[in-house]
């Protein structure tokens, strides 16, 4: 009797499995998207906060920072093409008492679960480090105040909606003109933020 009742129940699972296996998702839904459905993502809000340029000048001071970031120019359902189609980007990094800068550029995100996610983006921007033949010590030696802002990410989704993006960033200061014995240099950063897809 107890096997005709394991064998019943396995049927009915069996059954009731195949109509969620053969059920087609939305095109805007792939088959590593979270599992509810969501309206297609349009934009993405980021806010957080870290710590600037650790182990060098201006290391641990507060940090905040902001982003927005676009769709992606043409939305595909394969995680990995889709990794080559970049992201519009600007945003912010406010050191509270050290080298702030803007930028703006591309970000590339590759999905490596339904969850978790790394990035990589690169973008120009300007910042109002101290470029001067005097710099004080606690302070950042730029050169110039024009460079390019590169950053590696890796992202957890909470929801359909909210992510958790932890950062590496740093400023370049490669095309400005060194001054004997400065070493320009530009603040790479840490940090976390929290993101909201709407």
């Amino acid at each position: 009797m107890v096997r005709v009742a394991l064998l019943l129940l396995a049927v009915c699972l069996a059954a009731s499995a195949a109509p969620a296996q053969t059920r087609s998702l939305s095109g805007t839904v792939s088959s590593y998207a979270p599992a509810t459905e969501a309206p297609a993502p349009a934009w993405e809000a980021r806010v957080g906060a870290g710590l600037a340029n650790p182990g060098g000048r201006e290391s641990g001071l507060p940090n905040l920072s902001a982003d927005l970031l676009s769709p992606r120019l043409i939305p595909l359902s394969d995680r990995i093409a889709a990794a080559f189609i970049p992201r519009f980007n600007m945003g912010a990094s406010l050191n509270l008492n050290g080298t702030r800068y803007a930028y703006a550029g591309a970000t590339w995100t590759f999905d490596v679960t339904r969850d978790v996610f790394v990035e990589a983006s690169f973008g120009a921007a300007l910042n109002d480090g101290k470029t001067g033949l005097v710099i004080p010590e606690n302070r950042l030696p730029v050169g110039c105040n024009t460079g390019t802002r590169e950053a590696a990410a890796l992202g957890f989704r909470l929801s359909d909606r909210w992510s958790l993006v932890t950062t590496l960033e740093h400023f370049s200061t490669v095309g400005c003109s060194d001054k004997p014995g400065t070493g320009n240099r530009g603040p790479a950063n840490i940090g976390a933020r929290l993101g909201y897809t709407f």
